[in-house]
């Protein structure tokens, strides 16, 4: 079975384990070491701590992009270049800003990400002090592609680190609040740019970046330990490699608080194989791929926005360099405010959906244990293996997105007109605010959910979600310009926000069928490895008294004596596998 495969059915087995155990109230007084110990040692305060960590390294590749817009002008005119040329610094930087993460993501799952994080700050620190000193544009094309393949993995190894630490009820808060401080790059990026190029020139925005980058990376090398579960577990573990360890757990507090000192091995998971073709399988699923399409579109309604901001106002309203940087606050300030609220939203959603969902499954224990006279072991097997009875993280997760991405759609729409028109800057500005204020929010939820089903390779699943949002900005930033001039800017923010609200309605797939399509791909995958004979599911309903079924049942009812077992995993799969005909339909309700 795919390994991811196997890391989302142990997070559904987890929760449903976890519901089964409220529902039935035993007694906590044979718990072993397993249940005592912490998913993470990680304390809140060490946890607020990464936030700001991961934050001061990720906003240099979510800042070094729209930096650049002000200073496009005048890249234009002192290389003697064309607009459509220029355009092509901002095409490639969104293309490998898509591209490394989506590769980079397989080394940080399965080396660590302290070592990813360190190399990619370092590699954009050269980048940048090599920016500033080019003398011709074809080194800017080059040193850009640089700046943004050495950057932009932190991106998505920050979302695998607050994986790392975090448990599902807290991770919407934690990720959109990472989340939130990184967007501060993309939502003042071009504030700060516009002040630096009005003082100075084009060359001193990249010396800015190597001068930030370069105390981050400082910074990062002497307080970010290691996460990685397969290297530290839940943090009590001191990493083997030096590389992996933090000047910082030197100190007594921290060897206090991480139990340094007397380590939870039993934390440990089994280390992955590295696959960087991993992601591709990724795309291949129509629930995450309806998901990424509509975070792409969004993302890139969003990045031409603050395109067509940048050479507009300069053009039509004959604004400064330094003014057109001050436009884009009411964008950053709503972008901020934006991506830090749906950490807390998603947050909320997940209790209220979990709470719910606890409240069925106790109803449904009860009507079962009717069914089945009081036989506990295979009512509690059911309720634990059996797809009707599992949590919809997909609707968790995604249900809370539809209005705003209307209201945001609608939002740009009318932005672009207003733009087109050369109305007042200051209904420009509001309506330029107004989107963003209901547009990152799909980042968050894409970033929590992906993380959520794949926990063990979630810089991975991460990267995916970077990759398809920057390569899909890059091709509408590039065709930005010919779509303005033939079809009015209007007409193009109309056609961008119209796809873009279109595509919401592909995410009913994801939420309604997504449980649904993972688990028919665990058993074609199980059938395809271990040729398992096709079995009625009656049978499981049915308490046929067949002793292949009773062995099958007694290492799904011992599974602590059998972990590890090839055949109980085997059994647990053929147990599902029975239960599939009455769990298809009550998995989309």
């Amino acid at each position: 079975m795919p390994k991811d495969e196997v890391d989302h059915q142990q997070t559904l087995d987890t929760d449903n384990e976890r519901l089964k155990k409220s529902a039935t109230k035993e007694s906590s007084k044979g718990s072993s070491k397993n249940d005592e110990t912490p998913y993470s040692r990680f304390g809140t305060r060490e946890k607020y701590l990464m936030v700001l960590i991961c934050a001061s390294s990720g906003i240099f590749s979510t800042i070094a992009g729209p930096i650049y817009f002000p200073a496009l002008t005048t890249i234009e005119n002192d290389f003697h270049i064309t607009t459509e040329l220029v355009n092509v610094s901002v095409v490639l930087y969104f293309v490998f800003q898509g591209l490394a993460p989506t590769l980079m993501g397989g080394l940080a799952d399965t080396f660590g990400r302290r070592p990813v994080v360190l190399w990619s700050i370092m590699l954009y620190f050269v980048a940048c002090i090599g920016l500033a000193c080019c003398k011709e544009y074809g080194e800017i094309l080059f040193l850009r592609c640089v700046q943004s393949a050495g950057i932009s993995p932190v991106i998505a190894v920050n979302s695998g680190i607050m994986g790392d630490i975090t448990t599902r009820e807290q991770r919407g808060g934690y990720v959109g609040l990472t989340a939130g401080f990184q967007i501060v790059g993309s939502a003042f990026g071009a504030l700060i740019g516009g002040g630096i190029v009005s003082r100075w020139d084009w060359r001193a925005i990249f010396w800015f970046l190597a001068i930030g980058s370069g105390v981050s990376l400082l910074f990062t090398s002497m307080v970010l330990p290691e996460t990685k579960r397969t290297i530290v577990g839940n943090g009590s573990i001191t990493p083997k490699s030096i590389w992996s360890r933090a000047p910082i757990l030197a100190l007594p507090t921290w060897k206090r608080k991480l139990h340094l000192n007397n380590p939870d091995y039993e934390t440990l998971i089994p280390k992955e194989k590295l696959n960087l073709l991993a992601p591709i399988g990724l795309f291949r699923r129509p629930e995450i791929a309806f998901l990424l399409l509509t975070t792409g579109l969004q993302f890139s309604l969003w990045v031409c926005h603050l395109t067509a901001l940048a050479s507009l106002l300069e053009k039509d309203y004959h604004l400064t360099v330094a003014k057109v940087g001050i436009c884009y606050l009411p964008s950053g300030i709503c972008t901020l405010i934006s991506v830090v609220s749906a950490g807390r939203v998603l947050n909320w959603n997940y209790r209220r959906r979990y709470s719910k969902h606890k409240r069925f499954i106790e109803q449904a224990r009860e009507e079962l244990l009717a069914e089945y006279d009081h036989d506990e072991k295979r009512v509690d097997a059911i309720l634990t293996q059996d797809l009707a009875y599992a949590f919809n993280i997909f609707r968790a997760r995604l249900e809370i997105i539809f209005i705003p991405l209307l209201l945001s759609g609608a939002g740009f729409i009318i932005f672009g007109w207003c733009l087109g028109q050369h109305e007042s800057l200051a209904l420009v500005l509001f309506f330029s605010g107004f989107a963003s204020l209901f547009s990152n929010c799909v980042i968050a939820c894409a970033t929590t959910l992906v993380v959520d089903l794949y926990p063990q390779k979630s810089s991975t699943a991460t990267g995916c979600v970077n990759f398809s949002r920057c390569i899909m900005a890059a091709i509408f930033v590039a065709a930005l310009n010919s779509m303005m001039s033939s079809m009015t800017v209007g007409g193009t923010f109309t056609l961008m926000a119209g796809l873009t609200m279109l595509s919401t309605t592909t995410l009913v797939i994801p939420i309604k069928y997504g449980l649904q399509l993972m688990h028919k791909r665990e058993l074609k995958a199980l059938a395809e490895s271990e040729n398992v004979p096709e079995i009625d599911p009656e049978c499981h309903r049915g308490g046929g008294g067949d002793t292949e079924h009773e062995e099958l049942e007694e290492h799904l009812y011992q599974p602590e004596a059998n972990a590890g077992s090839d055949t109980s995993s085997r059994g647990i799969e053929i147990i599902r596998r029975m239960s599939t005909a009455h769990s298809t339909a009550a998995a989309t309700t």
